[in-house]
């Protein structure tokens, strides 16, 4: 599956995505201006796991094996 959002400006608005992994549900990712907000499923807490768009570009340009 591909989303695009090219050209949508959704400022002020989160995004939320259900993440699954053969049918069954991880967690769900929030998509707020200020980076993204990873909520596992497992995991009963209220705050989210909050990285800002820098440190995603950096975990996600690095060597991560």
């Amino acid at each position: 599956m591909r989303l695009s959002t090219r050209g949508l400006a959704v400022k002020g608005i989160d995004l939320s995505f259900d993440v699954k992994v053969d049918g069954k549900v991880l967690g769900t990712l929030l998509v707020p201006e200020g980076g993204l907000d990873w909520r596992p499923k497992h995991v009963r807490r209220h705050n989210p796991i909050q990285i800002g768009w820098t440190e995603f570009a950096r975990w996600a340009e690095s060597d991560n094996d």
